[in-house]
This record gives structure tokens, sequence and C-alpha cells, in this order.
């Protein structure tokens, strides 16, 4: 029998590590855009056990910023994590690159 997944798309530079609640030595790496293969790419996915996630996302909920903010957002097929991810374009993570001159910041000469 296949396994029921949900597929978790993370929009966070490193991903993250999620522990099981009630089985703490139970966990999945969520991949983070370091993992992107696509330059431009707005996320990367993870499949996620199904009672893994609903169980680690009834607890978290309302009470951990990145899973509040979209950061991490579950999708049932990588169609629907693209089109949610699309969605959440500029929606920013803080994890964003600065961009140097946006700051104030000059390249140095060449001598």
């Amino acid at each position: 029998m296949a396994r029921d997944v949900v597929i978790v798309g993370c929009k966070l530079p490193h991903g993250l590590v999620l522990h099981h609640p009630m089985k703490p030595s139970e966990k999945v790496s969520l991949n983070g855009m370091n993992k992107a293969i696509i330059i431009g790419a707005t996320h990367v996915t993870t499949e996620v056990d199904a009672e893994f996630w609903q169980t680690w996302k009834s607890v978290h909920e309302g009470k951990f910023p990145p899973l509040d903010s979209g950061a991490i957002f579950e999708a049932r097929s990588t169609v629907e994590a693209a089109n949610k991810a699309k969605e959440r374009v500029n929606e920013k993570t803080g994890f964003e690159r600065i961009e140097p001159d946006s700051i104030g910041i000059k390249t140095a000469d060449k001598e």
C-alpha cells in the first residue's frame, strides 16, 4: 500500500528539520532554497508523510512564524505547490538576498 504524502513547499534558504511532536526521534528534513536546481526558483518541495505533517502542523499552527507566514506551506501536488508559491512570491521570509546598492555599499575600484 502506498503511503499518503503531502508536498511541503519551503521558501527558506536552508530548509528546516521538523521533529514529530509525539516521537521526537522521528524527523523530516525540508529542502531549502539552496537545493533549488532552477535559477530564480520561488520555492523547493519535499514529500512528507501525511500523518507526520498533520500532527506537526496541528501542534505548531499559530505558534511557528515560518508556517504562519507561508515560508513553509502544504500542497497536494507539485502543481498546487507552484501555484501557492506564485501567489506568495512577494511575501518576504526575512532571508532574502540584500542588494548592496540598496543599503549604500559601493563596489571597490580595481587598481
